[in-house]
């Protein structure tokens, strides 16, 4: 007997199979790695203390701008680095983070606005053209959107175009952040992830903020966006190699 098929469905193309709604077990375990990664992060803002190493003066005369910027780092550096750019809403940088529109990023989006950060929801991976527009959006809004320039999956320290792509269109100079944590696990991941240890100094090193203007083609953005990699990475081994 032939086998029947799906007259909606054109031929030699299977149906995708739906994933599984998770578990209770799933969930509950979610639930509490979410919880638990949200408490870390205000254990690091109460027991780290932050050290600008270099570009002190780069900070400042932004800061006195008061106008957007676009920081940039490095994905392994993202706690560092974001909890720096944290700690400038006090001095009235109205700082945003790019956060996924999935379930995982509800919760991620009411620890931000917990932290006083603004979320701007989009998948870079996903829905890339909607978050270059959210992104933009932001900037015209007055935020500062942190940018990790070899996020979300890599290759690790292979600066993308992103970021350069969203200062030209915006107008906000890009805003390269080279941090270290003194003390800090490393996770085995695409990046060697860094996880901060409490009690420990973030070391920050900041460059000269960099507006990027008028892009003439895609091979002008990737001499930038290769040209930023140098830089950053300068300025990590600066963070890296200074005294807490």
């Amino acid at each position: 007997m032939a086998a029947q098929t799906d007259p909606s469905q054109p031929a030699g193309k299977k149906t995708p199979r739906k994933r599984p709604p998770p578990s209770l077990g799933q969930r509950a375990l979610r639930t509490v790695s979410q919880w638990g990664m949200a408490g870390y992060i205000w254990l690091l803002r109460l027991t780290c203390r932050i050290k600008i190493v270099e570009g002190r003066q780069h900070l400042e005369d932004s800061l006195a701008r008061a106008t957007p910027v676009v920081p940039c780092a490095w994905h392994q550096r993202l706690v560092p680095s974001g909890l720096f750019l944290r700690s400038l809403v006090d001095r009235g940088m109205n700082v945003g983070f790019l956060i996924s529109p999935s379930r995982e990023g509800e919760f991620m989006s009411r620890v931000a606005h917990n932290h006083r950060v603004v979320p701007i929801r989009g998948s870079s991976s996903r829905t890339g053209k909607e978050a270059m527009q959210a992104l933009t959006e932001a900037v015209a809004e007055g935020i500062s959107p942190m940018m990790y320039g070899d996020g979300p999956r890599g290759p690790a320290r292979v600066f993308k175009t992103g970021a350069v792509i969203l200062a030209s269109r915006s107008g906000a100079p890009l805003f390269l952040v080279g941090a270290a944590a003194s003390r800090y696990w490393q996770v085995k991941s695409w990046d060697t992830f860094h996880v901060p240890k409490p009690f420990c100094c973030f070391k920050i090193a900041v460059g000269e903020p960099w507006p990027i203007g008028t892009l003439h083609d895609k091979q002008d953005a990737e001499d930038i966006a290769e040209e930023l990699g140098h830089r950053l990475n300068a300025l990590c081994e600066i963070a890296q190699d200074a005294n807490p």
